[in-house]
C-alpha cells in the first residue's frame, strides 16, 4: 500500500528511502552516559529535597505601646 506522502529528499533530490539510523555504538554511548546521569539527578533530587525540622524563632520583639 502506498502512501500519499511524498518521499524524503537527499540534499542532491534523489530519494534515499529511509533516513539513515543511529550507529548502535553511539546509541549504546549515550544510554551509558545518559542512565548514570539521571540516577545522579535523581538521587541528589531526594537527598536535598527533603523537609527540614522546624525551628522556633526565639528571640524578643518589640511591640508598639497601646492607644488609649
Amino acid at each position: 500500500m502506498r502512501t500519499s506522502r511524498p518521499p524524503r529528499l537527499s540534499p542532491t533530490g534523489l530519494s534515499d528511502g529511509s533516513a539513515p539510523a543511529t550507529p548502535t555504538a553511539r546509541r549504546k554511548l549515550m544510554i551509558a552516559l545518559g542512565l548514570p546521569a539521571g540516577v545522579l539527578l535523581l538521587a541528589l533530587a531526594w537527598f536535598d529535597g527533603g523537609e527540614e525540622a522546624i525551628h522556633p524563632i526565639a528571640q524578643p520583639v518589640t511591640l508598639p505601646e497601646q492607644g488609649q
